[in-house]
């Protein structure tokens, strides 16, 4: 009889439509790593209803610290975006010095994956409306990095976002792609992009991250986790732990 043997323990906080995270997370991660996840509720209406699901999130930071997770995950991109890259890293301090656990966001490990991989123009691709992008727009360059194209396909629900199949986000972006850009982003954690990282980065040529990729990079990471992970673009292959060390 074989008992749970835990590498690492990490803490998601998600959308309460969120669908894809959990099973990409799950499908990818190295053994002994386990995720546990809290969620909060989204009614929808767009950026205003993200801003009334954002007064839970600290309820989902409590609940996960009864798990006595490692490290934790806000698995949202554009709430971290509305918060600014100085919010967004002051947002991590916070949940690290009240609950005694690294945390990131996705907008701040995608900030930081695109660094590390030194991309400085970016090509963005997402399921959203354009208005969603503004937030976005605004972090990158506040970390020094041009969004040179962003492109949204347009959808308002995280039902549609989870609805379109990686060959599609693959040949939308791959449409979006613009050859001055330095690598890839596909925004959204409710959007399948990190199924089609590795054949969009083997078309283009240069790095590709997504939310995902760059959220597990960054996670693991904090828990301390250093293995290779092929198969999802070249950023879950390179080191982690040396590089958050030197940044932190």
């Amino acid at each position: 009889m074989e008992g749970l043997n835990w590498r690492a323990k990490i803490g998601l906080i998600v959308t309460s439509g969120q669908l894809v995270t959990e099973p990409r997370f799950n499908q990818a991660a190295p053994s002994g790593v386990t995720f546990h996840t809290t969620r909060m509720l989204n009614r929808g209406g767009g950026i205003e209803g993200l801003i009334e699901m954002e007064k839970h999130a600290m309820r989902g930071v409590e609940e996960l610290s009864t798990a006595r997770v490692n490290a934790l995950a806000y698995c949202c991109t554009v709430s971290g975006a509305l918060r600014g890259l100085e919010g967004d890293r002051e947002f991590c301090r916070d949940i690290e010095s009240k609950w005694g656990f690294p945390a990131t966001s996705t907008m701040l490990a995608a900030v930081e994956a695109l660094q590390h991989l030194g991309i400085r123009k970016v090509v963005v691709t997402s399921p959203y409306v354009d208005s969603h992008h503004d937030s976005e727009r605004d972090y990158l360059a506040e970390a020094g990095i041009e969004a040179i194209v962003m492109k949204g396909m347009g959808y308002t629900t995280g039902k549609e976002f989870t609805a379109v199949p990686p060959e599609e986000i693959y040949r939308f972006s791959l449409e979006a792609w613009d050859d001055r850009a330095d690598g890839l982003f596909v925004s959204c954690m409710n959007f399948d992009g990190i199924a089609a990282a590795q054949a969009l980065e083997d078309a283009i040529g240069k790095p590709v991250i997504t939310s995902h990729s760059a959220t597990l990079w960054r996670a693991l990471a904090l828990a301390g986790i250093d293995d290779s992970i092929p198969g999802f673009g070249r950023l879950l292959t390179q080191p982690r732990v040396g590089v958050l060390a030197a940044s932190r």
